[in-house]
C-alpha cells in the first residue's frame, strides 16, 4: 500500500521536490550517480552523510535516515549493489506471487562481485545471463519475467507442486507460458525440478493420481475395494461398499472446472445422506505424503468395521 501524501512528507524530511519523489519511488533509496545526475556535489553527499540524513548501505547506496528500512529497501539496494538481477524466490516475492520474502535472497549477476560490496543481509548469487524474453522492470529494479521466477521458485520451496497449481488455477501464468521460458533456458541451474512438474501438467493428472492409489491399495494387500462403483448416475472412484466407505481422488485443481466442481459436490453431499464415509486425496497428497493417505484410510475402514461387528 502507497503512504499517504502526509506520511511520505514525514519519511522524505530533509528533502523536498523531485529528489523527495525519487527516494519515495525509489523505497527510500538514491544511488551516488542519480545524487550527482541532480547537481548534487560529492561535497554535498559527503555533508548529508556526515549529518546523518543519508546512511550508506551499500557501495554508492544511500538511504534517507528518515525513511523506513523496508523489506522492499533491502531487496532493492541488494540488486543495486550486485548490479544484478532478482531471480527465483526473490522475483516471486517482487512481482507478488509469494506473501512472505524468503531468506536468502537471491538473484544472478553477469560478472562476479565480491563478497565484500554486500553485508546486509545473507544472498545467494549465481552468476548467469538471461535471454531478454525472461527479463522485465518492476519499479525500477530489474528480475526474472514471472514465469522463469514461478519456475525458478519451484526448485526451491518445499511444495513447488502446490504452489505450481494454485498460480495455474489463480491464471497467473500458463502451462504454455511456462514451457515455453523451460524452452528458452535449457541449461538453467535449479530447473529440474520445475521441468518434471510442468511434464506432469501435459498429462491426466486424475488418472495418475488413481494409478498412484489402485498401487498403494495394493502395496497394502488391501482388498474388498471397487474401482468405479456405481452409485446413484454417479461413479465412486474407490469404493468399499459393504462398509459405505468411498475414496474420491482429485488432480491438479487447475485442471478442474466449475461444472467439475459442482458435480463432484453433488455426489459427496449424495454420499453423506447415504450414510457414507468419503474421504478426498488429491495427486498432490498421494505425490507428498502417500503413507498419511493410507494411515488415514486404515483409521476409517478399522471404524467402520467395528460398528458393522467385522471384526467380531
Amino acid at each position: 500500500m502507497e503512504p499517504d501524501g502526509r506520511l511520505l512528507r514525514l519519511m522524505t524530511m530533509g528533502e523536498s521536490g523531485e529528489l523527495a519523489r525519487m527516494f519515495a519511488s525509489q523505497d527510500g533509496l538514491i544511488t551516488t550517480a542519480q545524487a550527482l545526475d541532480f547537481d548534487l556535489s560529492r561535497s554535498e553527499i559527503r555533508g548529508r552523510q556526515k549529518r546523518g540524513e543519508w546512511l550508506p548501505v551499500a557501495q554508492r547506496i544511500w538511504r534517507l535516515a528518515t525513511y523506513p528500512y523496508t523489506e522492499r529497501t533491502l531487496v532493492r539496494a541488494a540488486a543495486w549493489a550486485h548490479n544484478g538481477v532478482l531471480d527465483r524466490t526473490t522475483a516471486a516475492w517482487w512481482h507478488g506471487l509469494i506473501p512472505d520474502l524468503p531468506e536468502p535472497l537471491t538473484l544472478s549477476t553477469a560478472y562476479a562481485v565480491p563478497k565484500s560490496r554486500w553485508t546486509e543481509c545473507p544472498v545467494d548469487v549465481l552468476r548467469r545471463t538471461f535471454p531478454a524474453e525472461d527479463l522485465t522492470e518492476i519499479d525500477g529494479v530489474r528480475v526474472t519475467g514471472r514465469e522463469l521466477s514461478i519456475l525458478g521458485t519451484a526448485g526451491l520451496i518445499d511444495d513447488p507442486a502446490h504452489f505450481l497449481d494454485r498460480l495455474l488455477q489463480q491464471a497467473e501464468v500458463t502451462r504454455d507460458d511456462l514451457e515455453k521460458a523451460l524452452t528458452r533456458n535449457p541449461r538453467a541451474q535449479g530447473l529440474s525440478r520445475a521441468r518434471r512438474l510442468v511434464a506432469v501438467l501435459d498429462a491426466d493428472t486424475q488418472s495418475k493420481a488413481e494409478e498412484l492409489f489402485r498401487r498403494l491399495l495394493k502395496d497394502q494387500g488391501l482388498d474388498g475395494w471397487v474401482q468405479q462403483h456405481p452409485f446413484h448416475g454417479w461413479s465412486i472412484d474407490f469404493a468399499w461398499p459393504d462398509l459405505k466407505v468411498a475414496v474420491e481422488i482429485d488432480g491438479w485443481a487447475y485442471h478442474r472446472d466449475h461444472k467439475a466442481f459442482l458435480r463432484d459436490s453433488r455426489k459427496r453431499n449424495a454420499l453423506a445422506l447415504a450414510g457414507w464415509i468419503t474421504l478426498s486425496f488429491s495427486w498432490h497428497d498421494l505425490t507428498n505424503d502417500p503413507a498419511g493417505a493410507i494411515e488415514l484410510l486404515l483409521t476409517v475402514l478399522r471404524e467402520r468395521m467395528i460398528v458393522s461387528g467385522t471384526f467380531l
